[in-house]
């Protein structure tokens, strides 16, 4: 049986011949428990998180050439759904709460989406492709971009082994690309844009092109990745609900705010240096009714300005590629 089958007797069904040697012998418990263990990535032992010795030279290199966007936009913008889900050895408040976001959430985000032919990057827990397969699917047919964002926004990725973590990689790509029809993502964020010095490189042998774990500047940069490259896309913190009225308790207009604080300025400096935002989300919050009214306004100031290029991430690393940019 794999490290990280799911904890549960639907999940256990799903998974054929080896849910059902589990189920076999009166052991279901015993070895839901260790599965369950495992599924956190709990390990004894030092942390694996990438330490500042470990960050590569190209990370503390800084751009003074401007890049382009196609048809020379001043600005590339993004709306990022981190649409994410808990493992069953969660507190069980987490996960109802965050269910949230693939049933109501998920449908009132794709309407509108689609109200403004918007497509999105939607940072997905791998554990949806099974709890809910459905959503992977309508939002591959609709091109919305699928991103891994780890097995569970639960489960740790400096707490595993490097068999787990490369485990946890290939289980919610494959996953993802079976529940999808056949579409493996190309980027990956780390839940809580956490990983280990490893991470790069067992993204890029599963066929990873970008990564947005880090928050470290205004537009994308090559990291080495093994024998291979990937695009860092910086995650942008500034325009993201969670910290601007989720915990704060601000009202959701404030994210609009921010968002248009963040735009006008590189907007602006994007006449001479092209700039790059994306506003980040969590569908369990803004996929709300209250939080509907203030992304509409974010789409609809975004269009009112001429050259803007509203697109996802997965576009913008293909153009990172293409131009060959460092």
């Amino acid at each position: 049986m794999g490290m990280f089958n799911y904890p549960r007797r639907g999940f256990l069904k799903g998974l054929g011949a080896a849910g059902a040697a589990v189920m076999a012998g009166g052991r279901v418990q015993s070895a839901l428990a260790q599965e369950a263990s495992r599924a956190e990535g709990r390990r004894s032992g030092p942390s694996r998180a990438i330490r500042g010795a470990d960050f590569p030279a190209e990370h503390f290199v800084i751009r003074h050439e401007p890049i382009k966007w196609p048809k020379n936009a001043r600005i590339a913008v993004c709306w990022v759904v981190n649409f994410e889900c808990y493992s069953d050895t969660s507190d069980s408040f987490d996960i109802p709460h965050k269910d949230y976001s693939s049933k109501a959430a998920f449908r009132r985000l794709v309407n509108l989406f689609g109200k403004h032919d918007i497509k999105a990057d939607w940072y997905t827990n791998g554990l949806i492709a099974t709890r809910y397969p459905d959503t992977l699917k309508e939002l591959a047919q609709l091109g919305h971009g699928l991103v891994g964002h780890n097995f569970a926004n639960n489960v740790s990725m400096v707490n595993a082994t490097e068999a787990q973590e490369h485990e946890l990689i290939k289980r919610t790509l494959d996953d993802m690309e079976r529940a999808s029809g056949g579409v493996r993502p190309l980027g990956w964020f780390g839940s809580g844009g956490a990983g280990t010095a490893k991470t790069f490189e067992l993204l890029a042998d599963e066929g990873v092109i970008w990564t947005s774990d880090y928050a470290s500047d205004d537009v994308p940069y090559l990291v080495p990745a093994g024998s291979k490259k990937l695009v860092l896309v910086p995650y942008m913190r500034e325009a993201n609900d969670t910290q601007t009225y989720g915990t704060n308790r601000h009202p959701p207009s404030a994210l609009l705010q921010r968002f248009k604080d963040q735009f006008d300025v590189l907007y602006a400096e994007g006449e001479h240096y092209p700039q790059m935002l994306f506003l980040s989300m969590h569908a369990w919050l803004t996929g709300h009714p209250s939080g509907r009214k203030e992304l509409e306004a974010t789409i609809e100031y975004a269009k009112s300005f001429p050259d803007v290029w509203l697109t996802t991430e997965t576009d913008i690393a293909k153009w990172w590629i293409d131009q060959k940019y460092s």
